[in-house]
């Protein structure tokens, strides 16, 4: 099922239909647009260590923040591991973010969990159950580390249950644009079966097969289905640009 293309305040940005029919969830894939930052950060960039203006940083995400009628932020320094964190409060000062964490899980309303990319895809969760959420960064570097089941671990370890979990897989490198000319050093074996020609390989398939594995039901998952590579109207990409920001995915709990 298609994104949904959606906009508020000015600021565009798309929504999953399946997470969008839980009315007590706020969530948004953001694309590069709508900002305030200037070249090569043009114009919603998220993220503070890419060499921004860290007043249009924080303009940025205020504007995110007032779109999805957030309370708060938080964001963590995305390391490509398998690190995780419950969060329970935003970051107390806006550009000091949780450190080394590429799981962001909260059970806390009005609290909206930020991952940034520019080619990685964001991975976001909902227990409607126990009304958990969790954003989950997820690089190749992730995949190889089976970051994906790491999350649904730690979310096991809150009470959530596989079966219950539905899961949205965001924009990425696509199967056009994911070449790995070294990924004989880079995947193991395992993985090799996912290209789809010679050095190019289908990352959004690996997302929803390591999902399966971990126990969520493949009806219960979603995916943008969108490369970032092929869109730089829409989306950051450090493949396509080097120097450039990062969107964001943004999932939270309503309050009330």
């Amino acid at each position: 099922m298609p994104l949904t293309p959606t906009e508020a305040n000015g600021l565009p940005y798309f929504c999953f239909p399946g997470l969008s029919a839980f009315p007590e969830l706020v969530h948004g894939v953001f694309t590069r647009q709508g900002g305030v930052s200037l070249p090569p950060f043009a114009t919603l960039n998220l993220s503070f260590s890419v060499g921004d203006a860290e007043t249009a940083v924080l303009e940025n995400r205020r504007r995110v923040q007032a779109t999805l009628g957030l309370a708060a932020l938080a964001s963590a320094t995305q390391v490509h591991g398998r690190q995780g964190a419950e969060v329970l409060q935003a970051n107390p000062i806006p550009a000091a973010e949780i450190p080394a964490a590429d799981i962001l899980i909260t059970r806390r309303p009005g609290l909206g969990l930020v991952i940034k990319q520019a080619d990685c895809q964001a991975v976001m969760f909902y227990d409607p159950a126990r009304r958990v959420v969790a954003n989950v960064h997820c690089g190749w570097r992730g995949q190889v580390q089976i970051i994906l089941a790491a999350a649904v671990s730690r979310l096991e370890e809150l009470g959530c249950q596989p079966k219950d979990l539905h899961a949205a897989i965001g924009p990425g490198l696509g199967p056009c644009c994911a070449e790995f000319q070294n990924f004989r050093r880079e995947f193991p074996a395992s993985l090799w079966h996912y290209q789809t020609r010679p050095h190019y390989f289908d990352l959004w398939q690996l997302s929803r097969d390591q999902l399966t594995a971990a126990g969520l039901p493949p009806n219960q998952i979603e995916t943008a289905q969108l490369c970032t590579r092929c869109h730089p109207d829409l989306f950051f990409s450090y493949r396509r640009d080097g120097a450039t920001g990062r969107q964001a995915a943004v999932i939270g709990l309503k309050e009330g």
